[in-house]
């Protein structure tokens, strides 16, 4: 099971290797760059995104494994009150609907990289949150 432990500041302490495609993280990279400053942009979410993507094992588009997940998968997760959803990881700008989650969110956050089966314990906000990796529905 991986853990990824938050403080109530959502300081990361304990992250694993995130698996990413290179299309994905220099995508990732120029978004960082350019929402750098931003008032409506979290300045430790940018950071920690930013940590995640230096320290992440990246991939050729055709070679990363199917059971990762990346951006624009769609997911179906089981949550902490045993409740199954789909969601889909985007980028901030693609929100369209309920089940987008924004990579700048949290929940898309602690998703990306992660596989079919993975669990991941976070903290959001004042309650600690776990999430299964169900299903990946499609890239």
């Amino acid at each position: 099971m991986l853990k990824l432990s938050i403080s109530k500041e959502n300081m990361i302490k304990e992250a694993h290797k995130k698996s990413i495609t290179y299309v994905d993280y220099f995508s990732l990279m120029n978004l960082i760059k350019n929402d750098v400053g931003k008032e409506e942009v979290s300045p430790k979410r940018l950071h920690h995104l930013f940590l995640a993507l230096t320290f992440s094992i990246k991939y050729v588009s055709n070679e990363i494994p199917e059971n990762f997940i990346r951006m624009n998968s769609s997911v179906l997760i089981i949550n902490s009150e045993h409740l199954k959803q789909q969601i889909r990881i985007v980028y901030p700008g693609e929100v369209k609907s309920n089940n987008d989650y924004s990579i700048y969110s949290l929940l898309g956050f602690v998703c990306l990289g992660l596989i079919e089966g993975e669990d991941v314990t976070y903290w959001d906000g004042e309650k600690l949150k776990k999430v299964r990796i169900e299903k990946i529905i499609s890239h």
